[in-house]
């Protein structure tokens, strides 16, 4: 039964999308395309609630739920700003990567997606310090990588693992 339902919701977005996309392209409607970033959201959201469905058994579909909607608000800042900014703000699929580790590890409760998720997002961190602000502040790597070892034996301490 769900994936009937599922398949029709899939179905009913793709022929609006469509629709709206050709639409555009003939010059009946403006905008259509500065807000595709949408469908990653929604796509993300499809991920998010199968992995509830599924009785949260399948961790991929929430890292994927979550790293496609983290990617569509880069990518809606990129279309009202220039793609051009890309070149500085690389690190924040990084920063993606370990968003959606980490929230594996908050519906999962297992230790590996803490360790990924804190690399990911400590790799952000460093990256963005080094290469998007200043190159003078590469030392404050040790600080981010100290903090890090600091969280994960708190979270550690705190579930038991």
């Amino acid at each position: 039964m769900h994936r009937k339902r599922t398949a029709t919701v899939l179905a009913v977005f793709l022929i609006i999308a469509g629709s709206l996309i050709t639409m555009e392209n003939f010059a009946m409607i403006k905008g259509v395309t500065y807000h595709w970033p949408i469908l990653l959201v929604i796509f993300g959201a499809g991920f998010i609630m199968l992995f509830f469905e599924r009785d949260r058994n399948d961790p991929v579909l929430m890292w994927l739920g979550t790293f496609q909607i983290a990617l569509s608000l880069l990518f809606y800042y990129l279309n009202a700003t220039s793609w051009r900014n890309l070149a500085s703000l690389w690190p924040v699929f990084l920063g993606a990567v370990g968003i959606s580790f980490l929230a594996v590890a908050i519906f999962s409760r297992k230790m590996l997606f803490v360790y990924f998720a804190g690399s990911f997002l400590g790799l952000f961190i460093i990256f963005t310090l080094v290469f998007s602000i200043s190159s003078k502040l590469w030392p404050l790597s040790f600080v981010v990588f100290g903090l890090s070892l600091i969280i994960i034996e708190q979270i550690n301490s705190k579930f038991n693992l």
